[in-house]
């Protein structure tokens, strides 16, 4: 009787989140029928799913710029279309890679089919596509709880495992990053891992050889959809090693997961190949990933997107995987090993906050293996009453946070991409506040009205420093010839990169019909990142001197030894001559 009620608690858990899950999704189905919901995915969701909609509209994938921009102005309330880099050789490739294509193919095809029968354009985009991208998602979202349950269970009773899928499913970023991202690749990658760790751990468990060619097939499959989780490689790199009675028979194992990995991966090299020239395009996208210069501390802990400040719940981690390796050394290792390696690379990527997003949605793909270790923690702190009660009034406290935070970053209280620690407290615990402000958060960088914005009210957050930027000196720019005007580095000088530059340049422009064109750009020893571009137009008679003022926000800088460069081009027929550049730095200094 009581291992039936027990059984009872971790269904009855399992239902509930399923149900929860599928009446969300089926809100967002009812609003595609209406008419009110049109964009099947937009941003990077968009570069995964063209791949398909390139394929089977037009027979090929040579993408242009203006048909993917049509389809956004169509559906998706003209959103830019930046999915596509022009090549040297003047074709466009898709900065994305297309392994989630393969497993958003048959809800395309399946749309296709109805959208047929049904009447609506076989776009990819119409009613019938929507809706089935969406049950897609679902779908995914369920077989991720079905595998991670599986996955508890080989190691937790009824009631642990039910606590640890309420923690993952709605004491983490999970929920939020599900729906309101479902056309990203992380409710795919949550359950693709949970299935390859899984099939490792029965493959130990029972030797069955279907186990082992599902997770070599997993892992491949893994690897096209992300190409930096090849780092997953590492699981069963460490927990088959002893399972084999020789090392020739290990490694001749183990090397079905490279095999697989080229399998799924052919087509992306193939892609590359007759369209970009090369086998191997390894990055096509603006930010690097600079494991030289990781962000840990920001990623983890910044009120930014902190991992742990918005999903704290996983500090039961740090006795969880205590108990992991006091427990289980076998299991430490490997899935200690991935986490501590995915963090690394996670927080290296230049774009370590991963854009619009509730805490470090990166995080999200490893929640499969992360669950074993908080498990351990629950049944470690478990054991006497006094801890075992703190621990819950932890964990109850950690969820409610993560519901409630869930809430205020739907209704737009928690920002996406640019909470502050200011901010974090000014809307901590409040659902409705009364003449709500935005003036805490990051700076809107497409701003550059702020400074007076924030002087024009009180706040006690920070304050703005007025900074000599200045350039001081001559520089003549020959006709046809790029010339350096200054290079300096941002820091020291300048605190923050939350900093509006505003520039005064007094220059002589000889050729009025091909006037000079001033260029500031910021950039790494690995990239540029940002630039803007200025046209030094003749106002006056030639030969006088004309002034241009034109203001602008730093990006958000990469690395602590970026710089800053300004050059002009000259095109016409004449000499360029700046006499002045004056620049004032307007920065925001935060307590």
């Amino acid at each position: 009787m009581v291992e039936f009620l027990r059984r009872t608690i971790r269904r009855t858990t399992i239902l509930m989140i399923v149900g929860v899950f599928t009446l969300t999704f089926s809100g967002k189905i009812t609003d595609v029928i209406k008419g009110e919901s049109t964009c099947v995915c937009s941003y990077d969701g968009y570069g995964y799913y063209i791949y398909l909609t390139q394929l089977f509209q037009h027979r090929n994938l040579d993408f242009k710029q203006s048909e993917l921009q049509a389809v956004q102005n169509r559906y998706c309330n003209g959103t830019y279309a930046y999915q596509l880099k022009e090549m040297d050789n003047g074709n466009s490739l898709d900065i994305y890679h297309m392994g989630q294509a393969y497993l958003e193919l048959p809800a395309y095809a399946v749309g296709h089919f109805f959208a047929k029968i049904m009447g609506y354009p076989k776009d990819g985009f119409s009613k019938p596509y929507h809706v089935t991208f969406l049950l897609n998602a679902l779908l995914f979202i369920v077989l991720g709880i079905y595998f991670l349950n599986k996955i508890l269970r080989l190691f937790f009773s009824d009631q642990v495992s039910a606590l640890v899928l309420l923690i993952v499913y709605f004491g983490t970023n999970f929920w939020i990053t599900a729906i309101h991202s479902y056309q990203l690749q992380h409710i795919y990658l949550f359950t693709l891992i949970g299935l390859l760790f899984y099939c490792l751990l029965k493959f130990r468990e029972l030797k069955s050889k279907k186990y082992f060619l599902v997770a070599a097939l997993t892992l491949g499959l893994i690897s096209s959809v992300r190409p930096t989780h090849v780092l997953l490689g590492l699981l069963p790199l460490l927990m088959l090693r002893k399972v084999y009675p020789t090392k020739w028979a290990y490694w001749k194992s183990i090397s079905l997961f490279p095999l697989a990995g080229l399998l799924f991966n052919l087509p992306q090299m193939l892609y590359w190949k007759i369209l970009g020239g090369s086998w191997f395009i390894l990055n096509m996208h603006v930010e690097e990933v600079v494991i030289v210069d990781p962000h840990i501390v920001d990623f983890l802990v910044s009120y930014k997107k902190g991992w742990l400040v918005y999903s704290p719940v996983f500090l039961l981690l740090i006795p969880g995987f205590i108990q992991l390796y006091k427990r289980r050394k076998d299991l430490f290792w490997p899935v200690f090993g991935v986490v501590l390696l995915a963090i690394w690379i996670f927080a290296s990527w230049e774009c370590w906050w991963y854009a619009a997003s509730f805490g470090s949605r990166a995080m999200v793909d490893l929640y499969p293996l992360l669950a074993v270790p908080l498990g351990f923690a629950i049944v470690y702190l478990g054991r006497t009453k006094m801890v075992a009660y703190s621990m819950m009034v932890f964990v109850f406290f950690t969820l409610s946070l993560s519901v409630f935070q869930s809430e205020q970053f739907s209704i737009g209280y928690l920002h996406p991409d640019r909470m502050t620690k200011a901010h974090y407290w000014y809307i901590f615990g409040k659902y409705s506040i009364p003449d709500y402000t935005m003036n805490r958060l990051e700076i809107d960088r497409e701003d550059t009205d702020w400074p007076s914005k924030i002087q024009a009210e009180t706040f006690h957050f920070g304050r703005i420093d007025t900074i000599d930027f200045s350039f001081k000196g001559l520089v003549r720019v020959p006709a046809q010839i790029p010339t350096l005007v200054d290079k300096r580095s941002l820091f020291p000088k300048l605190k923050t990169d939350e900093t509006l530059l505003e520039a005064q340049i007094r220059y002589v422009n000889g050729d009025s019909l091909n006037p000079g064109v001033i260029h500031f750009e910021t950039f790494s020893k690995y990239n540029t990142y940002s630039w803007k571009a200025y046209s030094l137009v003749t106002q006056k008679h030639a030969g006088e001197t004309d002034t241009l003022v034109v203001r602008f926000n730093l990006p958000r800088v990469n690395h602590q030894d970026d710089k800053i460069q300004i050059y002009v081009e000259n095109p016409g027929q004449k000499e360029v001559v700046i006499q002045s550049l004056k620049i004032k730095a307007f920065s925001l200094i935060r307590k």
